[in-house]
């Protein structure tokens, strides 16, 4: 994505928006390989759903579990990833961005498109540190017996990772305000 690499926003260190990127990648890295370890380490039939009390309450074979979590991961890495993109190649009429008139200009839409790349791979690591947690708490309680879920430990990164959503939000929210002129 050239149009990403021509523009910083303001503030913004040369390396950050890479260092994102990289973390971005990593984190999705991170989870493809702990549901290829975790399919080596598995038995045959694994818990993939816990209901209220963190009792198993659906199952699959450890192969249909392992290509649905590969598929969830490649999905929402491609989503997170490219979904910027659509930014360059969507008429502006179809794009929902705060202050949109402002932001899909020509001039400013290099600018439009790092921001929003940022943001993404933000919350596309932070989803995938989710993911990766609730991926090693799945492992985990599939290989004790009884097979149930830590509720506390699930609940508390659930918690986290909602506020995290909230000032997400809240962050992309401001980033596309409209800059007052220069």
């Amino acid at each position: 994505m050239q149009l990403v690499a021509q523009c910083r926003r303001p503030g913004q260190s040369p390396g950050e928006t890479s260092k994102m990127h990289n973390a971005f990648i990593a984190s999705f890295a991170a989870n493809l390989i702990l549901v290829l370890v975790s399919s080596g380490m598995l038995p045959d039939r694994v818990a993939i759903h816990f209901g209220f009390g963190g009792a198993a309450d659906s199952w699959a074979s450890n192969l249909t579990s392992t290509l649905a979590m590969l598929g969830i991961h490649s999905l929402v890495f491609c989503s997170l990833y490219f979904s910027p993109r659509l930014l360059t190649t969507v008429p502006s009429r179809w794009i929902s961005l705060p202050n949109r008139v402002y932001w899909l200009r020509p001039d400013n839409r290099a600018q439009a498109v790092e921001t929003f790349s940022h943001h993404m791979w933000q919350f596309g690591t932070a989803l995938f540190m989710f993911m990766f947690f609730a991926g090693l708490l799945t492992l985990k309680e599939n290989l004790s017996d009884p097979v149930r879920l830590d509720e506390r430990l699930f609940s508390i990164a659930l918690v986290i990772f909602l506020a995290y959503t909230t000032y997400w939000t809240i962050a992309l929210l401001l980033a596309f305000r409209v800059l007052p002129k220069t």
